[in-house]
């Protein structure tokens, strides 16, 4: 007997007369910018094939299209560049185009773009992730469409299958906080950014730590600003006139430097009065009277790694990857007191 070909998302699309990313658009429930008659028309089709999402995925994984995704959160953040260059200079190596959405932190954002990029049935997708109650659009995207994902800079739940490339928040934030107390401070401020990930939480739990282990933590002396750290010289003001620190450890390069400039507006001398430790390594750092004492993160390693990921799991789908850490490093400069 000769076996029943097997429906496909091209008989579902012919037959409620859509294209066929409209089907794929409808079935990851993106249906806000599918017509309500289409999307009847559509669903009716499926039912009518008897089509499933397993369908779905194994249709997905027979194609190739040479492109893979990458979703970042802060397209205008200075550290954001060596990422994508990295990613792309190895994707590019292996014939192989990068599509970037930048997320801005924003769930929804990060949704269609990656319900988009199964549409357009991308080879694989690296993302930084915003927390979240519901992956579903992950879990859809690797799981029943088969994409490779692999997880920068945050982690996922464990369920999901998908490996990340992270460093020690948690160790080398503790580890610059301490470093601040051996030089005798002790009203050290925390300038945050909201938890959208693992990372800022861990940041922020380095520094809780080291604080609590002292007698030092004072909640009083913990703010946050946005993402960007727009609102962070204000902050900083109102810490420094208000609230008598001696320190500041600011978990971004932007909250650095808003901190950076508080101090100077306020005629306190950096690290005379203020001790000062920032995050990631950019040029201003180092262009100033007291070069700023910052940690260092792996980011062409963890970009390194991350693509490499992505392409052994695109050669092997069933390849099992662990998540990988890779540490971050102190830099000393003078703005902590060395």
């Amino acid at each position: 007997m000769r076996q029943a070909k097997k429906t496909t998302i091209i008989d579902v699309a012919k037959l409620a007369g859509v294209s066929v990313s409209t089907v794929s658009v409808v079935i990851n429930n993106k249906d806000k910018f599918v017509r309500q008659d289409l999307k009847e028309k559509i669903l009716t089709a499926i039912r009518a094939l008897n089509y499933s999402p397993n369908s779905i995925a194994r249709s997905l994984k027979k194609q190739e299209t040479k492109t893979i995704g990458l979703i970042v959160t802060n397209i205008t953040s200075p550290v954001t560049p060596t990422m994508v260059r990295t990613i792309q200079r190895i994707g590019y190596d292996q014939g192989i185009d990068t599509i970037i959405i930048a997320t801005e932190e924003n769930k929804q954002v990060e949704i269609s773009a990656v319900n988009n990029f199964v549409s357009k049935m991308l080879d694989g997708l690296i993302i930084c992730p915003i927390e979240s109650d519901d992956y579903q659009h992950l879990a859809y995207a690797h799981q029943q469409a088969g994409i490779p994902i692999v997880s920068i800079e945050r982690n996922l739940p464990p369920e999901l299958g998908i490996p990340s490339v992270s460093t020690t928040n948690f160790e080398t934030s503790y580890q610059a906080v301490q470093h601040l107390i051996v030089h005798g401070r002790r009203r050290i401020a925390l300038i945050a950014m909201p938890v959208f990930g693992s990372n800022t939480r861990d940041r922020i739990n380095g520094y809780k730590r080291a604080t609590e282990e002292k007698g030092l933590y004072d909640p009083s002396l913990v703010f946050q600003t946005d993402y960007v750290g727009s609102n962070a010289y204000t902050i900083a003001i109102d810490l420094i006139q208000n609230h008598k620190v001696d320190a500041i450890f600011a978990i971004s390069q932007s909250i650095a430097l808003g901190a950076y400039k508080a101090a100077m507006d306020c005629n306190q001398k950096i690290p005379n009065d203020i001790a000062l430790i920032g995050y990631d390594s950019v040029d201003w750092m180092d262009a100033i009277p007291s070069p700023i004492t910052r940690i260092k993160q792996p980011l062409e390693e963890i970009a390194t790694v991350s693509a490499n990921m992505l392409l052994q799991q695109r050669g092997n789908p069933d390849t099992v990857l662990n998540n990988v850490i890779i540490p971050s490093e102190l830099l000393i400069k003078r703005s902590c007191g060395c």
